[in-house]
């Protein structure tokens, strides 16, 4: 109960900082495009990072076969996320660029008195 009233007061506390954060909807998809581009790099280093986790285990454990297997499946899955990520990639762009022709524009981002920062 304790953790749901300080979760609960958590949000409370941030929604008025979401609320005047977006004047307008181009400024709301502004801030949803810099969500989702930095959600992407997440993924990517969670995948590296899996990688070369399952590395760290597969070497330190050399003696150990089943230590050893499950650090080689993190490999494997590590590998598989990073082909996903690329493959994901590449779709998106020949779909946009090339059968679209939506060429990306440099993001624009605007602080409080409306000048673009670079």
């Amino acid at each position: 109960m304790k953790h749901t009233l300080i979760s609960l007061a958590v949000l409370m506390s941030t929604l008025p900082a979401l609320a005047f954060a977006v004047t307008n909807v181009f400024d709301f998809e502004l801030l949803i495009i810099s969500l989702l581009g930095k959600l992407g790099y997440l993924f990517w280093i969670l995948a590296i990072v899996a990688f070369f986790y399952g590395l760290v285990k597969f070497i330190a454990n050399a003696d150990d076969a089943a230590e050893r297997e499950k650090g080689k499946n993190m490999m494997l899955w590590g590998m598989i996320s990073l082909v996903v990520l690329v493959s994901m990639w590449a779709i998106v762009r020949f779909i946009l660029v090339d059968t679209l022709l939506i060429n990306a524009a440099p993001l624009q981002y605007k602080d409080k008195s409306g000048t673009v920062v670079p």
